[in-house]
């Protein structure tokens, strides 16, 4: 469960700060969040990222599906094992890695079918099937698969992005609240 406490807000402005807490973090906000798109901050080691303050970096499940794989991760220990950082982390979902990277894509109620990047290979993502390689990959946030139009769209086109992209979010809260309650 994530919850989030306002500790300060400023009278003027929206801006606030707070905690953000995840099962096994805390997130001091606002915070910097590097980028370790396939499970490394480049040119930074975690002891470097540590001493610098950052408490949470994300990952991309489009790329760490592709390589090395969720199983792998799995069978590491997760993502936080193979990268040797013990904050948290959070996962995005991949929905705009497959829209922008796949030369193919179909995408429809169900989820997007695309071709990988790396070598052509299909894959299929669904809001169910993205929730699972991210349990698998042990991320302590993680996003619900999006849906992209390109820009700039029809409005038809993006009301469309947006219902599918609410309509995948329920599916994923729905697997989210089964995975919780079979643990």
């Amino acid at each position: 469960m994530i919850k989030f406490k306002i500790l300060n807000k400023d009278p003027n402005t929206q801006a606030r700060c707070g905690i953000l807490k995840t099962s096994h973090h805390e997130i001091k906000t606002p915070n910097f969040m590097p980028v370790a798109t396939q499970g490394s901050v480049k040119t930074l080691s975690p002891a470097d990222l540590k001493k610098i303050g950052v408490e949470i970096i994300v990952t991309n499940t489009y790329h760490l599906m592709l390589r090395p794989t969720s199983s792998l991760i799995k069978k590491m220990g997760g993502l936080h094992k193979f990268m040797g950082w013990d904050k948290a982390i959070l996962t995005d979902s991949g929905g705009f890695q497959a829209y922008s990277l796949s030369k193919l894509i179909k995408t429809n109620d169900h989820g997007v079918e695309f071709s990988s990047h790396l070598d052509g290979s299909r894959h299929f993502l669904s809001p169910e099937i993205v929730v699972d390689i991210q349990k698998e990959l042990g991320s302590d946030i993680a996003m619900v698969l999006d849906f992209f139009t390109s820009y700039p769209s029809q409005f038809m086109d993006a009301r469309i992005a947006v219902e599918r992209t609410v309509n995948w979010a329920k599916r994923s809260l729905g697997v989210k609240k089964n995975l919780i309650y079979s643990a």
